[in-house]
């Protein structure tokens, strides 16, 4: 009796041994058929982050939202950081300073002298996207403003001259080409070259109003006040 319990005791063991083994071969097979199971599986990660991260047009978007709305600062912050990290990227590096060109004529016009060493930046972009491509007017914009800010109205305007073979009818680009005209005309003390330049002016200003369209109420409005003052001046 003893002995056919230990037998069957044996019997017992040996068949559990066997199922445990039966399951590992079975697993072991199931991995050998899908042998990219684990490569798919360790691919989702990448993925998933990237799917959460912002693309880099949704960067360029909030930044141009931004400088419509003039928050240049705003604007300077977000792009600071994504521009230098590609200073190639023509979208983002001429976004960036031309809003460090405008918030450099703010601080100017505040009496803020710190704008001689801030106006660097955006002439600097300027010069290294003209050497990449001498046809892109925006380089040419960028520079010409950043010299007639840092008060070098004549060689500002020789710069948006060529901005504006490349892009005649721009309105931003006449609208600078008439700002850096009546610069050079409050400069001057010749009275006759004076009206030459506000009538230089005056017709950059026509220009721009002509081309901008019917929407831009602001734009139109600002170019108004400017035709106003100049037609004064020449009274």
């Amino acid at each position: 009796m003893k002995r056919l319990s230990w037998i069957f005791s044996c019997l017992f063991l040996i068949s559990i041994f066997l199922v445990a083994y039966a399951y590992a071969i079975t697993c072991s097979k199931q991995g050998v058929q899908n042998p990219h199971e684990t490569k798919w599986s360790s691919k989702q990660e990448p993925l998933l982050i990237a799917a959460s991260s912002s693309p880099q047009s949704d960067t360029y978007g909030q930044a141009e939202a931004l400088f419509k709305e003039k928050k240049y600062d705003d604007v300077i912050r977000l792009l600071s950081g994504p521009a230098y990290a590609e200073p190639f990227n023509f979208k983002l590096n001429f976004l960036l300073a031309k809003a460090q060109v405008e918030k450099c004529a703010i601080l100017k016009a505040q009496g803020d002298k710190s704008y001689k060493t801030l106006i660097h930046e955006p002439y600097r972009t300027g010069r290294r996207f003209h050497k990449i491509d001498k046809t892109l007017p925006e380089p040419y914009y960028i520079v010409a403003k950043s010299l007639l800010i840092n008060n070098r109205p004549s060689k500002a305007k020789r710069t948006i001259k060529k901005a504006l073979y490349f892009s005649p009818n721009n309105a931003d680009y006449l609208l600078l080409l008439g700002d850096v005209c009546h610069a050079q005309a409050e400069y001057t003390d010749d009275s006759y070259q004076a009206n030459r330049l506000f009538s230089e002016a005056k017709d950059a200003y026509e220009k721009a109003i002509k081309n901008i369209g019917e929407n831009a109420k602001k734009f139109r409005t600002e170019v108004e006040a400017k035709l106003q003052k100049i037609s004064e001046k020449m009274k």
